[in-house]
């Protein structure tokens, strides 16, 4: 695979990282842990997290209270671990009306 010296247009393989990410049309609708990789690390958890709770990056997982594992120098996490901890945040937002911004939003 030498991409350096190749032609425009002589390259047509996918590189290997692209090809291991996960696409929105093979995740299930819902959470399935026996589908899901058993551990993640946070640019994957946080996307299953954006896909699954609500948006979220990587850098904000570095906040949550989570324990891992450092394998290969990357820091993993358990996939179920990660998704109770999403929960108890969604759990835990204020419920808000919809409609035109008021001083009094609450509800």
């Amino acid at each position: 695979m030498a991409y350096r010296n190749a032609p425009l247009g002589a390259i047509t393989e996918v590189p290997m990282r692209s090809a291991l990410m996960t696409t929105a049309a093979a995740l299930p609708p819902e959470p399935d842990l026996s589908v899901l990789p058993r551990y993640v690390d946070r640019q994957r958890g946080a996307e299953f997290v954006t896909r699954y709770f609500f948006p979220i990056s990587h850098r904000t997982m570095e906040r949550w209270p989570l324990t891992g594992k450092v394998v290969n120098g990357r820091l993993v996490f358990l996939t179920a671990d990660l998704f109770a901890m999403a929960q108890e945040k969604m759990d835990a937002a204020p419920t808000i009306k919809g409609g035109p911004a008021t001083a009094n939003r609450a509800a």
